[in-house]
């Protein structure tokens, strides 16, 4: 029998489902990152090699599909082919992260999708064309992203005492517990030792705290980078459905519920994901 095997691999874990020939499921795996961006060839062909001895398998009797982060990139693609290669695969097939997650969310169709996470960036695929907009990073990019969002909160936090303008005592107390600071002058320090992912959790405080104008501006902020990124790709690609990845918009936030008010205002179809990432992949032997 020949197996299949789909994979999720992400800048801090790997996750990959095992299919028999009738794509049913028979086993999952979790495992370190895939990125080449952050960790070496020898460990992402050691999740690999992880991979199949887990499932008790041989590379050999195996077709796997890959989708990496930061695998957008042919000397990747191509640093990943070899990996897979060298460990005994046959057939295999291997994209970017946000490849597979249109294949998640469309299957074979064409179709928009745009990820909010930490960082934030949008993607399409027509005519087996691969579409990017936006994802320029913490420092040029990520509107619309939890980053944007727990950034703008502390401009907005100091912004305030260079205005001598009232903050909202609740929003800053629950800004200390969280970053557990004592005071804004604790808090300041925290901002400019935290990476950018630290600072995206400060976007929770935005979405439990909705109601004052702070954070009301911050979501409409929000919702307006993230529409106009579907714009950006309606306009390159003259598509009209979308679909989302990303905690601050697959979750159910205020955001999300914004969002899809303004797109539907704009007769932009929203299309919920139809399969895993890890299912996505294994399209990618079909393409």
């Amino acid at each position: 029998m020949e197996y299949i095997i789909g994979v999720d691999g992400g800048g801090t874990k790997t996750t990959a489902t095992l299919y028999n020939n009738k794509m049913e499921v028979l086993g999952h795996f979790l495992g370190g990152p895939m990125n080449l961006q952050v960790v070496s060839e020898e460990k992402v062909k050691d999740v690999f090699q992880k991979m199949l001895n887990h499932f008790n398998l041989k590379g050999d009797v195996v077709k796997i599909g890959v989708g990496a982060a930061g695998a957008g990139r042919p000397e990747d693609v191509a640093k990943l082919e070899a990996i897979l290669k060298d460990i005994g695969f046959k057939k295999y097939s291997v994209s970017s992260d946000a490849h597979i997650g249109l294949l998640a969310i469309h299957g074979k169709n064409s179709g928009m999708m745009i990820i909010s996470g930490t960082g934030s960036i949008g993607f399409a695929i027509k005519d087996f064309t691969l579409y990017r907009k936006g994802g320029w990073g913490h420092l040029l990019g990520d509107e619309g992203s939890g980053y944007f969002m727990g950034l703008s909160l502390s401009k907005e936090l100091f912004r305030s005492f260079d205005k001598d303008e009232p903050f909202p005592e609740k929003v800053l107390k629950d800004i200390l517990e969280l970053t557990n600071s004592k005071n804004s002058g604790e808090f300041l320090k925290w901002i400019y030792r935290s990476d950018k992912g630290e600072i995206a959790k400060l976007s929770s405080i935005v979405l439990k705290n909705s109601d004052y104008k702070v954070t009301k501006n911050i979501i409409d902020s929000t919702v307006e980078a993230l529409k106009n990124l579907v714009l950006d790709l309606k306009r390159a690609t003259n598509l009209n459905s979308v679909g989302f990845i990303g905690g601050i918009i697959e979750n159910d936030t205020i955001i999300r519920e914004k969002l899809l008010l303004e797109l539907k205002n704009l007769n932009i179809e929203f299309v919920e994901r139809k399969y895993t990432n890890e299912y996505g992949a294994t399209l990618l032997l079909e393409s």
